[in-house]
């Protein structure tokens, strides 16, 4: 197995692999590298027939992860490229989907845009009481990578309101509206999140990834994936738009690495309302 990858700390604990999105500093922002790490590591870990549970953490106490890196963010200037590039995004946040084994997410701090994905596509969501979730990339002309709380929220009016606001709720806030399996103690979420690793590792391999698989499939069969593929072709258009105001002055912002006034005309305004 990897564990040399740029961004991501990989440990053992008997039959549970535990991941740490690293990079604290940048609130563990998901650089190219450290995606093309975490295609490479998951894959790895698909074949481990050793692992029987996956944590999936964020360094720091801030941040599980903010999302996409977006400082100095070159966008390619092409339509197939824009292509390429949101379809190694999605494919790589569905390894987690797809992995045979369950995946447990221990989300310490901000889990916003793809972090809010990375957290949500997990088997089994556990936060901090300082976690925070949201899905603000809206703002800036951009769409979420998946769409996934009309299937990991509760309350359907609540899912129209933060997709189209880009606001973020807090862990109890999520934990009401049926994101969470349950929010602790800050200092105790890891601790827990390997409690729980634990008694999954104890049943027999064999049967929990068929049950992980029986479950995938039944969301699958209510139409999961054929939604995150309508999604992703929504998301390419999106991307690659061009004439929408708002978005290039904020992507040039981005571009420039600017990300002080980008994040003020993106957020000031809602921090005022």
């Amino acid at each position: 197995m990897h564990t040399n990858l740029p961004g991501l700390l990989v440990t053992r604990e008997n039959n549970v692999a535990v991941i740490t999105l690293n990079r604290p500093e940048k609130m563990n922002a998901l650089s190219p590298d450290m995606m093309r790490g975490l295609a490479t590591l998951l894959d790895d870990l698909n074949t481990d027939d050793e692992v029987r549970c996956v944590v999936l953490t964020g360094a720091g106490d801030r941040a599980f992860s903010v999302g996409f890196d977006l400082d100095g963010l070159e966008m390619p200037n092409s339509t197939p490229g824009v292509h390429d590039a949101a379809n190694f995004n999605f494919h790589t946040l569905l390894k987690i989907w797809n992995l045979r084994v369950p995946v447990i997410a221990a989300v310490n701090g901000y889990a916003v845009a793809a972090g809010s994905n990375l957290a949500l596509i997990c088997d089994v969501t556990i936060a901090s009481e300082r976690a925070k979730f949201g899905e603000p990339e809206v703002r800036h002309g951009a769409l979420s990578p998946l769409m996934l709380q009309p299937w990991f929220n509760s309350n359907p009016k609540m899912i129209h309101y933060l997709y189209y606001t880009g606001d973020t709720i807090t862990a109890q806030e999520a934990k009401e509206y049926g994101m969470l399996a349950k929010v602790v103690p800050h200092e105790q979420l890891l601790s827990e999140a390997m409690r729980m690793a634990a008694r999954i590792a104890l049943v027999p391999g064999f049967c929990v990834r068929m049950t992980k698989d029986s479950l995938r499939r039944t969301y699958e069969s209510m139409g999961f994936m054929n939604a995150q593929w309508m999604h992703k072709a929504n998301d390419t258009l999106v991307l690659d738009s061009k004439g929408v105001p708002e978005k290039d002055r904020l992507f040039g912002l981005m571009a420039r690495g600017d990300m002080k006034q980008f994040l003020e005309e993106r957020d000031g305004p809602f921090k005022r309302a």
